[in-house]
């Protein structure tokens, strides 16, 4: 994991990052759509930590 955007195509989209819910580790995640309010916190920490440091 980098935290590096894909393109449609799966290229990767240079210069930009994604964390938080745009990475796909926030909203629920692996806890799923009936995750309680917080329950997605580590995982936006975890890519937003993970984004910076390849940024």
């Amino acid at each position: 994991m980098q935290g590096r955007v894909l393109t449609p195509a799966g290229t990767v989209l240079k210069g930009l990052f994604a964390a938080g819910e745009a990475s796909g580790l926030g909203g629920g995640g692996y806890h799923g759509y009936n995750a309680l309010e917080g329950t997605f916190l580590g995982g936006c920490l975890f890519s937003g930590r993970i984004a910076g440091q390849n940024a």
